[in-house]
């Protein structure tokens, strides 16, 4: 009886154990998925603004 109680239990903490990492990891890896997204669209705009600034003032100086 013993025995099978402390398997049980540590079957148990075991598997908590790995729940928690997985969470973990997929909790960090959305974190910094949100980061190095919303840095790639800040960059994606400025260069998408200096773009269209560009253009603005090249069709001013024809006109």
């Amino acid at each position: 009886m013993l025995p099978a109680l402390f398997g049980s239990t540590f079957g148990i903490i075991v598997a908590s154990v790995e729940v928690l990492a997985i969470a973990g990891t997929a909790g960090m890896g959305y974190g910094l998925g949100r980061k190095y997204g919303r840095r790639a669209c800040q960059v994606l705009d400025r260069v998408e603004e200096r773009v269209f600034d560009g253009l603005k003032a090249k069709s001013m100086k024809a006109e």
